[in-house]
């Protein structure tokens, strides 16, 4: 493939997707997709998710956008031959930027020439319109490129093309650690050809009004925390009061999707408090600070903080399994160590923290299959039956799956159990800490009220 004929379908790309979805998916707890409803079929199509977590929001638009989308990135991860050609195999295009020299802009023509083939072809592009990311749980503002591309698409087709744009929000819930969940969800299409007549007076106020539409449209599928001030308070406090936003939820639904959504409205009102109390919102953001500093100084975890110890007997019963199943533990550490830490050891160096999950994905995927491979053979040449390097091969994911279960468990216990020891010696700290909580806990759910 080459860029010439970048949005023709790929047979190598439909045979390659798969398995990188598989990996994808497997780097998740839970991935949820929502909207679906909202993209038409046989329309040009430019999807707009806001970026937070660097290459995993593009693998996001692959697992869950039909057919091939064609994506656009920054023109300086193309200056290597051999990277460009792998980036336009998985449907990468340059776009190039002042700061790329002015010389490389002339490129662009060529580049928004391609667009137009895309959109004619009725395919799709995804374009990051916030223009790089950031670990902020909130739409910063947008760049132009988006709507420059959008109106240009339509005016060379005298706004008969039928252009959609589709807002997709993408939430993680932790962005750096395997194992937690993912919210793609798709919004309602923007039509450019509405801009018409805008366009046509003042080109400026229709890309204006254009960007705006956007943002308010991405505003709507993802969680946006509009204090910027307090953004990293309402942040954590947000995870504080999850366990109690089940008793908000319509029928009382606990699944990660309908508690987000109910933590987006709660999160406008506590916005809303934000700004018109400011001396209640520096207390809020003074015993926040304060209990984030107690939690570090006795090393707790969040999550596990309750008004009395944790009951002894379900902790006595997890410690014998977690005690009867070390072994499969230990076996399943032992045969999948090398494709599960060597990815830890290349993000040790990385700077930019959002492209650790993107190396330790993007290292899974090539690690597991090659180790994997490499210890069967190494059964298959010591063993004598046929059958054992098969079921060893089809044991593989199954026990480190199992192991990274083990584990997940163990530390949950053995916090607990600490948590549980902490009261016997430190009761009165502990009970502070629970008041604490429980204060911070009232504050927000009066504020929702109010």
């Amino acid at each position: 493939m080459a860029q010439h004929n970048i949005e023709k379908w790929d047979l190598g790309y439909a045979l390659l997707r798969p398995f990188v979805n598989l990996n994808y998916r497997g780097y998740f707890k839970n991935i949820y997709i929502r909207g679906k409803e909202n993209i038409p079929d046989d329309t040009p199509l430019i999807y707009a998710p806001n970026h937070q977590n660097a290459l995993m929001d593009a693998l996001a638009l692959v697992y869950s956008a039909p057919g091939q989308p064609v994506f656009l990135a920054r023109s300086d991860i193309f200056h290597n031959p051999l990277i460009a050609r792998i980036l336009t195999f998985l449907k990468l295009l340059p776009i190039y930027r002042i700061r790329d020299g002015y010389d490389a802009l002339q490129h662009n023509d060529r580049i928004l020439a391609k667009v137009g083939d895309i959109m004619r072809s009725h395919k799709s592009l995804v374009i990051f319109p916030e223009g790089n990311h950031a670990p902020e749980r909130r739409l910063r503002p947008l760049k132009k490129g988006i709507c420059r591309i959008a109106f240009q698409a339509e005016a060379r087709q005298h706004f008969n093309l039928g252009l959609k744009i589709i807002p997709v929000g993408l939430e993680y819930d932790n962005f750096y650690k395997f194992g937690h969940n993912l919210i793609i969800r798709f919004g309602q299409p923007i039509g450019v050809a509405s801009y018409q007549e805008l366009y046509r007076q003042n080109p400026s106020r229709a890309l204006n009004a254009l960007k705006q539409d956007i943002a308010c449209a991405l505003k709507k599928v993802m969680v946006h925390i509009d204090s910027p001030s307090y953004h990293d308070t309402i942040n954590y406090l947000r995870a504080v009061y999850r366990p109690y936003m089940k008793n908000h939820t319509a029928n009382g639904k606990q699944r990660y999707p309908e508690v987000l959504e109910e933590e987006k409205r709660s999160i406008v009102l506590w916005g809303n408090k934000v700004a018109a109390y400011p001396r209640q919102a520096a207390w809020l953001s003074q015993q926040t600070a304060l209990y984030q500093r107690i939690l570090s100084r006795l090393k707790l975890r969040e999550k596990i903080v309750s008004a009395s110890p944790h009951p002894w007997l379900p902790l006595l019963a997890k410690l014998v399994l977690v005690v009867v199943f070390f072994p499969l533990f230990l076996y399943g550490t032992v045969n999948n160590v090398l494709p599960f830490f060597l990815p830890l050891l290349a993000i040790r160096n990385v700077k930019d923290p959002q492209f650790w999950s993107s190396i330790k994905n993007g290292l899974a995927l090539v690690l597991f299959p090659f180790f994997y491979g490499v210890q069967t053979l190494l059964v298959a040449i010591f063993s004598d039956a046929s059958w054992i390097p098969w079921v060893y091969l089809i044991g593989l994911p199954l026990s480190g799956y199992l192991a990274y279960a083990w584990y997940v468990t163990a530390q949950k216990m053995g916090g607990q159990l600490r948590y549980n020891i902490l009261w016997l010696r430190k009761t009165n700290m502990m009970k502070k800490l629970w008041d604490l909580k429980q204060s911070l806990i009232h504050t927000l759910d009066a504020w929702r009220k109010t």
